[in-house]
């Protein structure tokens, strides 16, 4: 016996129905943008002297921003040779981000303060932030970053 008309229509609305049910998902994945990936480079200004080097922090969030460096989703030194070091952050994917960098005269990796917490080498953040009564804030040095090829200046403040 041969389905009728009704029951041939069901079974059509039906096969339709589950191919677009596996079609639509795909068409998300085709129709996201990728997540653009790119080099940042960081100038940093205004170092004192030839001794030590230059500790670069890649920071994500405020989450430790900016002295609890371990927190810091990249980073990386340059050995100080003038009055300006640079230090390119590869492969990071658009968002916000703020840099602290600091001039590590003695090569220890951590940057010395005074006993009420001032720092004695020379630091800065992007967008040169300042900070009061305190490091500057995120939220303050926090930018963009769009660009492959985006570059930063941060001039350092000695106190």
């Amino acid at each position: 016996m041969a389905p009728d008309f009704k029951s041939r229509i069901t079974i059509r609305t039906v096969r339709l129905f589950f191919i677009v049910l596996l079609i639509i998902p795909w068409l998300r994945v085709a129709g996201q943008t990728p997540v653009k990936k790119g080099n940042l480079k960081v100038v940093v200004t205004q170092i004192k002297g030839n001794s030590g080097q230059v500790a670069f922090y890649l920071f994500d969030s405020g989450d430790g921003f900016p002295m609890k460096t371990g927190k810091a989703l990249k980073s990386g030194y340059v050995k100080t040779t003038g009055s300006t070091a640079e230090y390119t952050f590869r492969d990071i994917t658009a968002g916000d981000y703020a840099v602290f960098v600091f001039h590590d005269a003695d090569n220890d990796k951590k940057l010395k303060t005074n006993f009420v917490g001032m720092p004695r080498e020379g630091m800065g953040v992007s967008n040169n932030a300042k900070g009061h009564f305190g490091p500057p804030k995120f939220e303050d040095a926090m930018f963009g970053f769009k660009n492959p090829g985006q570059v930063i200046t941060i001039s350092l403040v000695y106190l």
